[in-house]
């Protein structure tokens, strides 16, 4: 089971910090304000009210020996800055910090930040792929060049087999499940509901209405694919 240190509990850090709690990690939540921890104590493994930029507080809720630490702390740079520091000086070696610019971008990776994340842009790159494909539900960049994708099948393929998709050979794409109406599924939980996914469905499988496919590949590949028409 991996464990998780998430540093502030604003809507960004709460958030976080409950989904991965409700996907069976283990979640340190910390905050300043002692109401935001008192908000989540139902909804983390250890949720504590504490300076993130004192190191001993830090040891003290084992801070030292999670996976990864986020840090959402929000406008205060210089507490992203300095809990940065201190982390990095405990020996974590994954340390996602969220930033405003480009300018806090730098500083955070130069003294230690594995990741930096720019929260609003990278909600909106999603929003903007989802919008522009008729029938792409959800959108995740992994990379500057590669994605996954949830697209419903439209009907025009509807009867149509796997095999007869070339999903590989012909768009170098990875199909590596195909989610459905069925059996509640944790999987990926991007869509309300009951549902399941079939991993590595055979090529044989024929489409029926309602089907999503789950694609991994090359940005450009999975646009291609999607915008296909009849």
């Amino acid at each position: 089971m991996k464990r998780f240190l998430v540093v502030g509990l604003g809507r960004f850090g709460m958030s976080l910090a409950e989904t991965l709690f409700s996907d069976g990690a283990e979640v340190i939540a910390i905050d300043e304000l002692a109401e935001r921890v008192e908000e989540i104590k139902e909804r983390a493994t250890l949720a504590v009210q504490l300076d993130s930029t004192d190191s001993d507080a830090l040891k003290s809720v084992g801070a030292d020996r999670v996976d990864a630490a986020i840090i959402a702390i929000g406008e205060d740079f210089e507490a992203s800055v300095v809990t940065t520091a201190v982390l990095k000086d405990l020996g974590l070696k994954e340390i996602i910090v969220r930033a405003y610019t480009e300018r806090e971008k730098k500083i955070l990776e130069l003294i230690g930040a594995s990741r930096v994340i720019f929260v609003e842009q990278e909600m909106g790159r999603r929003l903007g792929k989802t919008f522009s494909g008729d029938a792409i539900l959800d959108y995740i960049e992994i990379s500057s060049t590669h994605s996954i994708v949830q697209w419903e099948a439209p009907d025009f393929l509807i009867g149509d087999t796997l095999a007869d998709l070339k999903i590989k050979e012909k768009w170098n794409l990875n199909l590596f499940a195909i989610k459905k109406e069925g059996t509640a599924s944790k999987g990926f939980g991007w869509r309300k509901g009951e549902e399941k996914l079939e991993f590595s469905p055979p090529l044989e499988y024929t489409l029926v209405k309602g089907d999503i496919l789950v694609l991994l590949g090359k940005s450009r590949d999975l646009t291609r694919f999607t915008a296909q028409k009849k």
